[in-house]
Parts: C-alpha cells; sequence; structure tokens
C-alpha cells in the first residue's frame, strides 16, 4: 500500500515538473513593468562586498543605492530605485531616525511636496523597472544615482574621523532620451556628499576618494519602450 502511494506521489511530481516545463519558467515569475520604463544596470565591483559586526559575530555589507530622475532644470520628477533599508530604515545597530549620512542627497530631496501632485510611487524600493517613465513627457532627463557602503575607511576617511561610513556617498549622474526610442546611458561620479549627512548638497570633488568607485564596475540607465 505504501508502494503504491510513493508511486502516486512520484507521477504527481513528473506531472507537476513537465505542466511547468510546458509553461516555461516567466510563468511563474514576478512580473515585469511593461510599457515605457526605466531599467538600472548594477554590475557589482571589487569593493561592493564587505563584513560588518563585532568578534565572531560577522555579517555582510553591501552598497546601499538610490536613483531618480530630475528634469534638466533639477526639479525633482521621481525615484527608479532605492534600497530596502535606506527606505525603511531597518538599519542593524542604528538609532530609530536610521542613517542619513548612508544616502544623503536622496534622502534630503522634497519628495513629497512633488509626488502628491504627480502621484508618483516608490515601488523603486522593489523594483529596478519603474513605470515612472510613462508619465514623463517626452524629452531629455537627468538620472541621479547616490551610493554608499558602510565600513569603506581609508586613510583619507578613517575609522575614528567618518563614523560608520567611511567614505562618502558618491553621486552619479546620467542624461537619457524619453520618448524617442530605447536609449543607454552610463553613469559619471560628479562628486561626493556631508560625511555626516547633515545636508543633501553635492560637494563637486572625488578626492580622497579610492574604493568607493569600485562599488560597482558598470553603471547604466535605460529606457525601454
Amino acid at each position: 500500500m505504501i508502494g503504491k502511494e510513493k508511486s502516486a506521489a512520484m507521477r504527481s511530481l513528473v506531472f507537476l515538473a513537465a505542466f511547468m516545463m510546458i509553461l516555461g519558467p516567466s510563468a511563474f515569475a514576478e512580473p515585469k513593468t511593461q510599457g515605457p520604463r526605466f531599467s538600472l544596470v548594477l554590475a557589482p565591483g571589487k569593493a561592493y562586498k564587505a563584513s560588518g559586526g563585532w568578534f565572531i559575530f560577522r555579517y555582510p555589507v553591501y552598497p546601499q543605492v538610490a536613483a531618480w530622475v530630475e528634469s534638466l532644470d533639477g526639479t525633482y520628477m521621481g525615484t527608479i530605485y532605492v534600497t530596502g533599508k535606506a527606505e525603511k530604515k531597518n538599519w542593524i545597530a542604528a538609532p530609530a531616525s536610521g542613517r542619513p549620512e548612508a544616502l544623503p542627497v536622496w534622502s534630503h530631496l522634497d519628495k513629497e511636496k512633488l509626488d502628491a501632485v504627480t502621484a508618483a510611487t516608490s515601488k523603486g524600493s522593489t523594483l529596478r523597472d519603474s513605470d515612472l517613465a510613462a508619465r514623463l513627457k517626452p524629452g531629455t532627463y537627468v538620472v541621479m544615482l547616490e551610493t554608499n557602503r558602510s565600513y569603506d575607511y581609508n586613510s583619507t576617511y578613517t575609522k575614528g574621523a567618518s563614523g560608520v561610513n567611511g567614505q562618502p556617498s558618491i553621486v552619479y549622474k546620467a542624461l537619457i532620451q524619453v520618448g524617442k526610442g530605447a536609449a543607454t546611458a552610463t553613469f559619471e561620479p560628479i562628486g561626493t556628499r556631508s560625511v555626516d549627512g547633515r545636508d543633501g548638497s553635492i560637494r563637486p570633488s572625488l578626492e580622497g576618494i579610492d574604493t568607493a568607485l569600485e562599488l560597482f564596475s558598470a553603471l547604466t540607465v535605460e529606457y525601454k519602450e
């Protein structure tokens, strides 16, 4: 009797496997945004991963990232993507207010005021594809990207003088055409921000920066229709 039950269970598993092969893997994949959209391509670099913790209690540390769109005159249009820790402020061993020094340029943007008018969404926290592009008029836009990894110390930004961060977040910029067919743009570094996150100003200098520029080996943004 037990043998027959095992045989029946095996036949069910074989049938299910065959059914999934017929449907293909996309049948169970998370649906992606259709229509005009932005996609980020973030290729890890040699400084992408670090380790944090105390004594034997260690945990991996990865970069925090925020990417958003601005008009040519600097008006914030919406966020494409932001890592969950930065958005939800669920840092390990951090105050309830989070860590504004991680992504201060993005954190200090006047997002609430504009989002109330445009109904922009923060789906970027979970999706790299964003439907923000579908709400933009055709034209040239600025895509900004800010990234930082904790414990990224060097001789300029030492552990004693730079807090948890070490080197400050790096701010990147790319120009991309919307509404004129598919386009790809490469991000270029344009500066850093305040070490302690006290403001959202961009410092147009990369002096004293080394491994913070090696968190990613390639940073591009794509516009698709």
